[in-house]
C-alpha cells in the first residue's frame, strides 16, 4: 500500500524519465548509433533512477510517519483541550447550581435566627450545607486525581451501617424505618465508595416521607429500596446526567442534580455498575453491582 502511494506521488518524475528514455531511443534510431551503447547507457540510467526511487521512498516514508505522528499528537491535544473545556463548563455549571442550592439552608438558618431557633432543624440545615460543600469539593477532586484510590477489602454492611448512623437524625425526625440485610466483602476504595453510596442514601431519605428504606446486600450486589415518591418514567434515562434534577427534584425544590451525577462518576472509576428502577408513588430501587 505504501509503495502504491509512493509511486502515485512520483508519477511526474516517472513520466519525465520515460519521456527522456523515449527521446533517447529516437535519437539512437535516427542517428543509427550502436545498439550496445544504447543498452548499456539505458541500463545505467535505469539503475540510477531505481536507486533514486529507493532513496526517495525511504525519505518519503519517514516524512509520512512524521506527519502521522504530528496529526496523532494534534488529535490527542485536541481531545484533551475539548475535555478540559468540558470540565471547565461543567465546573461552572456545578458552582452555579451549588451556590443557588446553598441559599436554601442559609435562608432557613437566617429565618431561625430571626424567630425561634429549632435546634433539630438547625442541625439538619447545617448537615445539608456540609453535604453540598462536600459534593463540590469531592467533584473537583474526582476529576483532577490520577491514582488517589486505595483498594482494600471493604465490608459493605459496615459501610452502610455507618452511613445510616450518620443520617439517624433524619430517620428519627421523619419516623422512617431502616432495615439492612446481608453482607458483601468487596475490594474497593472505602472512602470513595462510601461517598457514592451516601449520595444514594441521601436521596432515599430526602424523597421518602413515610414508610422506610430497605438495604439488601449480597456478594456482587447492593440494593437500596425506599418507599418514597418515586421517579417519572421519562426521567429515568437522564438521572445520571450532569445537573439533571427531574420533575420530582423541581417540585420538591431539594435537588441540585449533582448527587447522582457524582455517584455515577465515582462508581464508574471504581468499576461498579449502577441502575435505577422506579414508579411514581411506589418508591425507588437503586442497584449497585460489580463482577
Amino acid at each position: 500500500m505504501l509503495w502504491f502511494k509512493f509511486f502515485k506521488s512520483k508519477i511526474p518524475q516517472i513520466g519525465v524519465f520515460l519521456l527522456m528514455s523515449a527521446i533517447y531511443i529516437v535519437t539512437f534510431w535516427l542517428w543509427h548509433l550502436p545498439m550496445m551503447a544504447f543498452v548499456n547507457s539505458t541500463l545505467f540510467a535505469v539503475i540510477i533512477f531505481i536507486i533514486y526511487l529507493i532513496s526517495s521512498y525511504f525519505r518519503w516514508k519517514a516524512n509520512c510517519e512524521a506527519i502521522e505522528r504530528v496529526v496523532k499528537d494534534n488529535e490527542e491535544l485536541q481531545k484533551k483541550l475539548e475535555q478540559q473545556n468540558l470540565a471547565e463548563r461543567e465546573m461552572e455549571d456545578i458552582i452555579r447550581v451549588w451556590s443557588h442550592q446553598m441559599k436554601v439552608p442559609l435562608a432557613a438558618i437566617d429565618l431561625m435566627t430571626q424567630t425561634q431557633v429549632n435546634s433539630e432543624e438547625l442541625k439538619n440545615q447545617v448537615f445539608s450545607l456540609e453535604n453540598y460543600l462536600k459534593i463540590l469539593l469531592e467533584y473537583q477532586r474526582i476529576n483532577n486525581l490520577a491514582t488517589d484510590f486505595r483498594f482494600e477489602k471493604v465490608s459493605m454492611a459496615s459501610l452502610v451501617k455507618e452511613l445510616v448512623k450518620k443520617y439517624s437524625s433524619f430517620f428519627i425526625q421523619k419516623n422512617l424505618s431502616i432495615q439492612i440485610e446481608g453482607e458483601w466483602l468487596v475490594n474497593s476504595d472505602q472512602r470513595w465508595l462510601s461517598l457514592a453510596v451516601e449520595q444514594l442514601l441521601n436521596n432515599a431519605v430526602k424523597y421518602t416521607k413515610e414508610g422506610g428504606i430497605l438495604i439488601k446486600i449480597k456478594t456482587g450486589e447492593l440494593i437500596i429500596q425506599d418507599s418514597g415518591i418515586g421517579i417519572l418514567k421519562e426521567d429515568l434515562p437522564r438521572l445520571f446526567e450532569h445537573g439533571f434534577t427531574g420533575y420530582n427534584g423541581r417540585i420538591q425544590q431539594k435537588s441540585t442534580g449533582l448527587g447522582l451525577y457524582l455517584s455515577k462518576l465515582i462508581l464508574d472509576k471504581l468499576e461498579f455498575e449502577i441502575s435505577i428502577n422506579s414508579e411514581i408513588g411506589n418508591g425507588t430501587s437503586v442497584t449497585i453491582t460489580k463482577e
